[in-house]
């Protein structure tokens, strides 16, 4: 019983405290916010409108190579390029916080390495960003491909990957910073899941044999839900529960070993 109740506790502690931590140091928060954006397009021509023109820029890449290169619309039938499109985006969003995670307390260390410094709202704060500024260009296209009510209904994924990516946020800094040789492996590690998970392909075009594979990766659950919401697709209860338990076991965990590493992030760099 004391195990379950601190394992439960943790993960209380874990989603609340990020949480608590920003609305109490709100002003803090918006300011990095824009630090974040000024850093990002600072010199620049197109300035603030960069965020939103290079994942649109990206979208159109993926259009002209599926659509127009490899003419996947023609052989694969009329809703193959909706769906890559309505897959890829949010992929493309959970790569960015990912691989930025793994750095994230070296990229913030001048903050908090002499002052104090509230560094639970890090994993927040590099989440922020890319679900604003993804969510932007995600309504824009699912507006564009299934009309007011899709795009509507599209704001619910970024939101939604925010929550579930909180573990990790929570996790892979950590790693990041102990084990150097992680930080040089995830851009690979989100590759191959990219390719183990149903974005670039309908799972059908899988062989029979390596069908049920590829739900061996909770990625792909997220993947279903996210078709089923803005295409209307089929999905099950299923392809909830998984995701969720999953996130339940790993964030209470995730919370203690960020918690535990905070004494000695400043000895380590």
């Amino acid at each position: 019983m004391n195990f379950i109740h601190a394992y439960s506790r943790n993960i209380f502690n874990g989603l609340l405290v990020p949480l608590k931590s920003v609305v109490g140091n709100r002003s803090l928060f918006s300011i990095l916010v824009k630090r974040d954006i000024v850093n990002r397009t600072s010199g620049t021509v197109l300035g603030k409108l960069w965020p939103v023109v290079q994942p649109t820029l990206q979208i159109l890449g993926y259009w002209f190579l599926f659509d127009i290169v490899f003419s996947m619309r023609a052989s694969r039938g009329p809703n193959y390029l909706e769906y890559l499109l309505t897959g890829m985006m949010p992929w493309i969003c959970v790569s960015e916080i990912l691989n930025r995670s793994t750095n994230m307390f070296r990229e913030f260390s001048s903050l908090y390495r002499r002052n104090p410094f509230p560094l639970e709202i890090l994993p927040l704060l590099i989440m922020a960003i890319p679900c604003m500024v993804y969510g932007v260009v995600y309504f824009i296209l699912n507006l564009f491909l299934g009309g007011l009510d899709k795009a509507f209904i599209s704001l619910l994924v970024m939101p939604m990957l925010m929550l579930w990516l909180l573990p990790l946020c929570l996790l892979l800094p950590v790693l990041g910073l102990f084990i150097k040789d992680f930080t040089q492996a995830i851009p690979f590690l989100l590759m191959i899941t990219m390719f183990l998970t149903p974005i670039l392909y309908f799972p059908s075009m899988l062989p029979e044999g390596m069908q049920q594979i590829i739900w061996i990766n909770p990625f792909s659950d997220l993947m279903v839900v996210i078709h089923g919401l803005v295409q209307g697709g089929d999905y099950s209860w299923f392809n909830i529960v998984r995701p969720f338990v999953i996130w339940l076991f790993l964030l209470g965990p995730s919370w203690l070993v960020f918690k535990r590493s905070i004494p000695h992030i400043r000895e380590v760099l």
